[in-house]
């Protein structure tokens, strides 16, 4: 299966061409300006490196959040837009998995020992997060907005933590530093590694993509916003 897999859930965004889970070609853009201006242009740039049409793809991939809701609906339109117009369909894409799957464990302990913490930063001491067994990527904790403190109560109360079957936590993504100050101030003691420069990659969305292989019809894309957005929370506000 050929996809073109896509992310502009974060400050990033991406889009590589995947085959069969093997990378064909991708870009990856930390331009300041948006995802609105960047990011079809970059799709345009991809395509054409690996040398194919949209017709030559059998689907799209895309990160459906949580993260950033304007870049969300960015890219879920975009991803509509194309699917429709060649006539593909779409896998839909959890952002904490895909920036799971996009990090590597580097460290001695094993990954069936780990467990990784992929969290995106959501302000006002919020995360978008999960946890999940490094090794098999089960959720132990499902993907949501959390409370950056009550979220590390919910870590130490694992089974699998609490009697040791994984004695190392690995945090990545933006959201690494708010879960230190978290774990710090509720003096767990665990063994934690950070990785506050994670970022979704394109292989992390294809693997996600790959291991789900759930094609669906564009129009039934949905986005995946773990929360309100803030003009919706001043709405109810007023």
């Amino acid at each position: 299966m050929r996809l073109l897999v896509c992310d502009t859930s974060n400050s990033n965004c991406s889009a590589g061409i995947f085959e069969d889970g093997k990378e064909i070609c991708y870009e990856l853009s930390f331009e300041t300006l948006t995802h609105s201006e960047t990011f079809m242009p970059l799709v345009h740039r991809v395509i054409e490196k690996a040398k194919i049409k949209h017709e030559d793809l059998d689907g799209y991939a895309v990160t459906v959040g949580p993260g950033s809701f304007t870049g969300i609906r960015i890219g879920l339109a975009a991803v509509k837009g194309m699917a429709l117009a060649s006539g593909k369909k779409c896998i839909a894409v959890s952002s904490t998995e895909a920036l799971a799957r996009s990090c590597e464990n580097a460290t001695m302990t094993p990954k069936n020992e780990t467990l990784i913490v992929p969290a995106i930063d959501a302000r006002n001491n919020r995360v978008f997060a999960q946890a999940a067994e490094d090794d098999t990527l089960r959720s132990l904790l499902a993907e949501d907005a959390y409370d950056a403190d009550a979220f590390v109560a919910k870590i130490e109360k694992i089974p699998e933590i609490i009697y040791g079957a994984r004695r190392q936590i690995i945090v990545v993504g933006s959201g690494a530093n708010v879960m230190k100050k978290a774990f710090e101030k509720a003096k767990s003691g665990l063994n934690i590694y950070y990785a506050p420069g994670a970022a979704i990659m394109p292989k992390g969305v294809a693997l996600a993509a790959f291991a789900s292989g759930k094609l669906i019809d564009a129009r039934d894309l949905k986005a995946s916003y773990c929360a309100v957005s803030q003009a919706e929370r001043l709405k109810k506000n007023g």
